[in-house]
């Protein structure tokens, strides 16, 4: 019996989800002016299902999922305008604080975007000041290990797919939708 309640109220929660990506699409084409903006509903009910998946109807599965629903509307936002609002990241530093362990948290919100710092004073227009944000808030979150794992594999896609798929003409990208990417899955259990 405690099978059946667990798949309702999972079963109830991608459904939520899923409804919750309808309104952050029209929300996003508001904001945006985008027409551009499609799938959110379905990358929103699959980060939940994932989530669910990984660590069952759980405190940390909360967490991931509202940090997997932010970074949707982030690389979203991203993508339709180069842009990233500055309430993004202190809305990922609020969901973070759910499950805080300060001494992972602190170094990651200034270890983490470091990097990117460097590359933006380096050379200017490189790096945008809102995935700078983005990553600190995302440090904070994940660590220093897992940041940095994130980090990792979001430039990764990023290169990859610039290169595979990129117009040749087009200088800049939106870098947040490959950065989540990174940051969803380092939040998945390692074991």
């Amino acid at each position: 019996m405690i099978w059946i309640t667990e798949t309702k109220a999972c079963i109830t929660a991608v459904l939520a989800s899923f409804l919750f990506g309808i309104l952050m699409d029209m929300l996003l084409k508001k904001l945006t002016g985008s027409e551009q903006i499609r799938y959110v509903a379905v990358v929103a009910a699959t980060i939940t299902a994932t989530f669910i998946g990984a660590y069952g109807m759980s405190q940390e599965a909360l967490v991931c999922i509202l940090i997997g629903q932010v970074l949707l509307f982030a690389a979203e936002y991203d993508y339709a305008t180069h842009l990233v609002p500055d309430y993004l990241p202190v809305l990922l530093l609020l969901v973070g604080l759910i499950q805080v362990d300060f001494s992972h948290a602190l170094p990651g919100l200034f270890v983490v975007p470091l990097p990117f710092l460097v590359a933006a004073f380096l050379k200017e227009g490189s790096i945008g000041g809102g995935d700078i944000k983005l990553m600190g808030a995302c440090g904070f979150i994940l660590g220093v290990k897992k940041g940095y794992a994130a980090l990792l594999a979001g430039l990764f896609l990023a290169v990859l797919l610039q290169a595979t798929f990129g117009k040749k003409e087009d200088k800049g990208f939106a870098l947040v939708p490959y950065l989540s990417v990174g940051c969803l899955l380092a939040m998945l259990p390692t074991q």
